[in-house]
């Protein structure tokens, strides 16, 4: 009889607290297979499609909303997408982790696409759950699009898409009630710092002269202006 035990498997993949560790792997038929390692196994989902492998109820719920308006996601469909939502989720960080940010931002934007979907169509209290997710979301999605973009070496364009996805969080913070904290939430702060990090610093005789260029502007009301130098402070 063949043993079930996994002791070697598992001991050739340890755990590792704090962190997500993960591997791309081969299945016996070629397809490429994502693993993670938790405390007590490992998870293993599929690359394309749903990640347990089971049909996608968010593209047949996407599908359905080209040929109806209104509200149609009762309890059950909506706790559906929630589940799928969650193992995209997983698997969009799990991607982050083995260093494939353009997979993790397409399967970050479908989870977007679910909650917003639940969110708009589902019944009132998956409606607030998908307003409390929204958030963490964005987090993520913003996480792996400055990521895409530096792994391709796009320094400017991972800045941008972070100072983009501040101003989405900014705003679902005011709809949720958390606007007055927003500058000290640890992911924000996170987001902050790594945008920070993109940006070359200018030598101060060069930030020194944008900086009155700036306040200039500002006196002259020339509001266009010290947006675009406000940017160049930002980004060069």
């Amino acid at each position: 009889m063949k043993s079930l035990d996994l002791t070697n498997f598992l001991s050739a993949f340890p755990f590792e607290p704090g962190r997500v560790n993960a591997r791309l792997a081969r299945g016996d038929d070629g397809r490429e297979l994502l693993q993670v390692r938790v405390e007590l196994g490992i998870l293993q989902m599929e690359c394309q499609g749903r990640p347990d492998g089971a049909p996608s109820v968010l593209e047949a719920a996407l599908a359905r909303v080209r040929l109806s308006r209104g509200r149609f996601l009762d309890l059950q469909a909506s706790a559906a997408i929630r589940l799928e939502l969650g193992l995209m989720q997983q698997r969009s960080v799990a991607f982050l982790a083995v260093g494939d940010p353009v997979r993790a931002l397409r399967d970050a934007e479908s989870v977007l696409v679910g909650t917003e979907l639940v969110g708009a169509r589902g019944p009132e209290a998956e409606r607030e759950w998908a307003e409390g997710a929204l958030f963490s979301v964005l987090v993520l999605k913003t996480r792996c699009a400055a990521a895409a973009s530096m792994t391709a070496g796009r320094a400017r364009e991972a800045s941008l898409a972070i100072e983009a996805g501040l101003r989405a969080l900014h705003a679902v913070a005011e709809r949720i009630g958390i606007s007055e904290s927003f500058d000290v939430l640890g992911d924000v702060t996170a987001l902050r710092a790594l945008r920070d990090t993109l940006v070359p610093q200018l030598p101060p005789a060069q930030r020194a002269e944008l900086e009155a260029r700036l306040r200039a502007a500002v006196l002259a009301e020339n509001y266009e202006l010290a947006s675009i130098l406000r940017d160049e402070l930002r980004l060069l």
